[in-house]
């Protein structure tokens, strides 16, 4: 980690563009600087715009490294979530997808989430039905059940809805919960 402070970022991001730290911090360092910025203590929405263009020149400057692992996509994707980027969210995860040849569950999921959107969302419902059971076939995470209740709800589904009550019910003490997309490294 970076181990900066909230305004040890600020300074940093207010100091020099994306494509600057993209260029002179090694890649291991200026990404690590975008995770800390992501989910700086504030929770302030320009580090989080900053941290997804510096990520991005990492992307467009770095393409071998990043294209090395899912991971880099999958995060970019989670970044995108976080600045309401629906569109982007979605491409950067299909690439993570395509990256991996089994997808984890917490990828599985973030891609179900990408039926809610504004306009005409990139997956349908029926299809993110599918992506949270698979998710959730060996480890019944409360995330994923959680979601596929709301899916439920949505396509008015009440039989199934009022199954996966229940089992949110009987896991939700003790469940599994997902490991987060802004934790994979």
């Amino acid at each position: 980690m970076t181990n900066l402070t909230y305004v040890g970022l600020k300074k940093r991001s207010n100091n020099y563009s994306p494509l600057a730290l993209a260029e002179t911090l090694s890649f291991d360092e200026a990404f690590r600087l975008a995770c800390d910025m992501l989910k700086n203590e504030e929770w302030d929405e320009s580090l989080q715009e900053y941290a997804t263009s510096l990520l991005e020149e990492l992307r467009k400057n770095n393409q071998e490294k990043w294209n090395s692992s899912w991971k880099y996509d999958a995060l970019l994707g989670y970044a995108y979530h976080i600045i309401l980027k629906y569109d982007e969210r979605y491409v950067a995860y299909k690439r993570a997808f395509d990256n991996v040849a089994k997808p984890p569950p917490q990828l599985l999921i973030a891609m179900a989430r990408c039926c809610i959107a504004p306009g005409k969302p990139p997956i349908t419902e029926e299809e993110a039905i599918l992506m949270v059971k698979e998710a959730i076939k060996t480890t019944p995470y409360v995330e994923g059940v959680e979601l596929l209740i709301g899916l439920y709800k949505s396509t008015g589904n009440m039989k199934e809805q009022k199954h996966w009550k229940t089992v949110l019910e009987n896991i939700k003490e003790n469940g599994h919960h997902l490991p987060l997309l802004d934790n994979i490294f």
